[in-house]
């Protein structure tokens, strides 16, 4: 579930009020997601989205999301526009716009869909290097460290060891950006059966663009046994690249950039099995497909050595 915070129709309606909207029709509770507490809103012309930031939420860095978003928006990307900022219940809240369409099913994922995003990958990448604010990446590798030792070395000992040659060899000085770095397909929306637009920034930071480039590929570009679809990868890097063509220092470093992107979700949810609340109705993920997805990309090199 994510309605974390139960909202009534009088609590909306003064929220509202700051907007100078005062015509609410309906509210129901978006059960999709995880992390924050959505409301989709019904007004007499227009449908919005209201979020709640609860606790994984650090308020300092909702002025770089909601910025972010703007700045994406402004210059045409799909996605929810902020409209209003203000607080419920102590919390942090926001008004956005609401998207149409759904989000992407795993059937709907083919290399011509594949292109799309790429396309889309591009342009955000290139947007996100003109975008001014800058946040470091809280899931960056010293969180992936944290999470593994709180696991503690009988879980994690393999990884352990991975971690730390990725921290010995972690790429340097690459074109960087602000960038989404949860790209999964539930965070995309189509509509007409292509891309629409694109949810949930509440990772996003400033970081290597390649790394949230292969973060998008192990989570688009693996078949149901966790091996790389080379169709639906050479159509998203295409893409891609019609928009944002990657430097030889990136494609020396994204090997290692692809077993960092499978490594920072493997601690994530291994953590997250690990110290599952049993009262969170949320399902935790098993870490298995990002195992599975490290280990090809200790073996596999997508790009010749320049």
């Amino acid at each position: 579930m994510a309605v974390f915070t139960s909202l009534t129709k009088a609590q909306i309606e003064n929220f509202l009020l700051e907007t100078q909207m005062t015509d609410l029709v309906s509210f129901e509770g978006i059960l999709q997601g995880v992390d924050n507490t959505n409301y989709k809103i019904e007004t007499s012309g227009h449908t919005y989205i209201l979020t709640i930031f609860e606790s994984r939420i650090n308020p300092d860095d909702i002025p770089y999301f909601i910025g972010f978003m703007k700045h994406l928006s402004d210059h045409g990307i799909i996605c929810p526009s902020p409209i209003h900022l203000g607080t419920i219940e102590d919390k942090s809240a926001a008004i956005f716009s609401f998207l149409e369409g759904r989000d992407v099913q795993p059937a709907d994922i083919t290399p011509p869909l594949c292109h799309e995003l790429g396309l889309l990958v591009g342009r955000m990448h290139v947007l996100g290097q003109r975008f001014a604010m800058t946040r470091a990446n809280s899931m960056s590798i010293d969180a992936w460290e944290a999470r593994l030792n709180r696991v503690g070395k009988e879980s994690a000992s393999l990884y352990l060891e991975e971690l730390q040659f990725l921290k010995s060899n972690w790429p340097k000085d690459l074109p960087s950006g602000a960038v989404h770095a949860d790209l999964f397909p539930d965070n995309v929306f189509i509509k007409d059966d292509h891309i629409y637009g694109v949810i949930d920034f509440y990772f996003s930071a400033t970081d290597f663009l390649a790394y949230d480039l292969a973060i998008v590929m192990n989570a688009w570009c693996f078949d149901t046994h966790h091996q790389l679809d080379h169709d639906k990868w050479n159509a998203l890097l295409s893409g891609y690249e019609s928009i944002r063509p990657l430097t030889q220092a990136e494609k020396d470093a994204y090997q290692i950039l692809c077993r960092g992107a499978a490594m920072r979700f493997l601690s994530s949810r291994l953590h997250d099995l690990v110290f599952h609340d049993p009262q969170n109705l949320v399902t935790p993920k098993p870490p298995t497909e990002y195992i599975q997805k490290l280990e090809f990309h200790k073996h596999a090199k997508l790009f010749p050595t320049g």
